[in-house]
């Protein structure tokens, strides 16, 4: 009977799925999946926890409560960089989910910097507040527009670009448009066989299947709640510089009057580009009242340095360079100069030879080229600074020596006289003289002609060189091909791609400086190897350097309209880093 009834009970206990030992075991996944689901809920509660906390240390309310209706009837006073604007609060929370709905949503009001008046100041571009502000009263109250685009003559405007683009923006538009994109698992083969095996066991996959579904709107409701962690935190983070620092002499104000216009800086703002620098005595210790500047230029410099400060980064010329807008150029120049910042240097020089431009036709003409510069830069502003000028620092080899030392690599800029034709030399080295020899060098360099004459505009790149030929204190370059003689020679102080500079010919020997370092380098010889088709052609003649006893039969053309030698009226040099 025992051993019956111990039968019995082994052959019930095979009868239990998955070897379960009682009811209670029955639910042991379900337990699991319930403690799961707690341990996820506490993780969610965490994030939301981790959000209040944040919002509270910038002087929020973490009170996600929707705002009601008398607060937004609220008409805001703000004092925007020094300009005055009001503006009711349900019209900037319009657009719901922007970081502007979260400014003024009420939650950070004891949050922002406010001046004597208890306006509500924003260290923001004018322009491009007041112009949203119209924006939005245009979107709320007339429906006339369904979407605020900026507009295409401020597409190119930095400042007012930037603060458009901050404030209007919807960090969880992406977060959503992921976060909805939910993959559902197909069935396994396991799962597909028990949906087959007839109704005896509807019931249980039943239960499988609203597990499934479960886990899936879960794990749905999980990529939700991150993705508003993630969009709000993008929110707080757009928004802490707009709100106190914490810094009770930072937060200060300080205003000066440009020509009547009112402009406002925090002293952090102020003091960013240092405190005894020329922008922070223009807040700080110089009479605050000016009318030598358009107060437009003023605002602009000062967004600047604004973004900067609040970024925790250098000024750069990047930066200042497209903060311009639709400005004249040279008011925008004089106004950077009057508040300390060095024009030349984030803009480039104002009289320079080298433009923009001319940096990104020579980077299109190397594009396909096996042999091309290692880098050229894509406008000129710094790192790209002149460092020599001969109308300046003097046409002698040793005032060129002198400014360019130690700087690699550099670029070379001659004008010819009377023609205007612009050429540029790339060099990957440096000019260094180390005696009173001359000396050869390993490093190439490549020549460019950027603008030509009305009657033979053609422009392009030229052709390359692996060597530079350089002139000691003492001694020339000797032996070059006097193109412009048969069967003379000449002498150089810098002999480069397609160029000699500081030519002498033979004839011109006598009455020569007796020291190469004193030689000018006013007098060039320019020839190219071969003309590209693209290239109109004019008249000119031709050399092979086998009529000068060189073993070389190529044809050898000169590169100026003015011949094989011509004078510079000017010549400049950039370093490029």
């Amino acid at each position: 009977m025992a051993a019956a009834a111990a039968a019995s009970g082994a052959a019930e206990k095979r009868k239990r799925p998955n070897g379960g030992d009682g009811d209670e075991d029955q639910c042991g996944h379900l337990d699991e999946a319930i403690e799961q689901s707690l341990s996820i809920a506490s993780a969610l509660q965490e994030i939301k926890n981790g959000l209040t906390q944040r919002e509270r240390a910038m002087g929020g309310t973490a009170d996600t409560s929707e705002p009601c209706a008398e607060l937004m009837r609220d008409i805001l006073s703000f004092n925007v960089a020094g300009e005055i604007v009001k503006a009711r609060r349900s019209t900037l929370c319009a657009v719901k989910g922007t970081v502007m709905a979260l400014l003024f949503s009420g939650r950070f009001d004891n949050a922002f910097i406010r001046d004597n008046d208890k306006r509500i100041f924003l260290q923001s571009f004018p322009d491009a507040f007041t112009w949203l502000v119209g924006q939005l009263i245009t979107y709320v109250g007339e429906q006339t527009i369904d979407s605020i685009v900026i507009p295409p003559s401020r597409q190119n405007d930095t400042p007012f670009k930037y603060w458009v683009e901050l404030l209007m923006s919807d960090p969880a538009a992406k977060c959503k448009r992921r976060a909805s994109r939910v993959q559902i698992p197909p069935l396994t083969q396991d799962q597909q066989e028990e949906q087959q095996q007839g109704t005896g066991g509807e019931q249980q996959q039943q239960q499988k299947r609203d597990a499934e579904d479960l886990s899936v709107e879960l794990t749905s409701m999980i990529r939700r709640a991150k993705a508003d962690r993630d969009a709000q935190m993008e929110r707080l983070e757009a928004i802490r510089p707009l709100l106190k620092t914490g810094n009770v002499e930072d937060d200060a104000l300080v205003s000066i009057e440009v020509s009547g216009a009112v402009v406002t800086v925090t002293k952090g703002v102020a003091t960013s580009l240092g405190e005894d620098s020329t922008f922070a005595n223009r807040f700080l210790k110089y009479d605050r009242s000016s009318h030598e500047v358009d107060p437009a230029y003023v605002r602009r410099i000062v967004d600047v340095v604004a973004r900067a400060h609040m970024k925790a980064a250098a000024v750069k010329a990047g930066d200042v360079q497209r903060a311009v807008g639709e400005m004249a150029i040279k008011g925008y120049r004089h106004a950077l100069t009057m508040y300390g910042l060095d024009s030349d240097r984030y803009l480039g020089p104002a009289n320079a030879l080298l433009t923009t431009e001319h940096l990104q036709k020579m980077r299109e003409w190397v594009e396909r080229r096996p042999v091309a510069p290692s880098s050229i830069p894509e406008c000129v502003r710094e790192p790209v600074m002149r460092i020599y000028k001969a109308s300046v620092d003097g046409w002698k080899w040793l005032d060129l020596l002198d400014a360019v030392k130690g700087h690699s690599p550099l670029l070379l800029i001659s004008k010819v006289a009377d023609s205007n034709e612009l050429f540029a030399i790339l060099i990957d080295g440096r000019i260094e003289v180390t005696g009173a020899a001359e000396t050869k060098h390993d490093i190439k360099s490549h020549t460019f002609k950027l603008q030509g004459t009305d009657s033979h505009p053609h422009v392009g790149y030229m052709g390359w060189r692996p060597n530079l030929y350089i002139a000691g204190t003492q001694e020339r370059v000797p032996e070059l091909i006097d193109f412009s003689s048969p069967d003379s020679q000449a002498t150089a102080v810098l002999t480069i791609a397609c160029f000699n500079f500081g030519i002498r010919p033979a004839v011109d020997q006598i009455g020569a400086p007796a020291a190469a370092s004193d030689e000018t380098m006013k007098r060039s010889q320019g020839h190219m190897l071969d003309q590209p088709n693209e290239w109109r052609q004019w008249e000119r003649p031709s050399v092979r350097p086998s009529d000068h006893g060189w073993g070389d039969d190529r044809a050898f053309l000169p590169v100026s309209v003015q011949g094989w030698h011509f004078n510079l009226s000017e010549l400049e040099v950039y370093k490029l880093a």
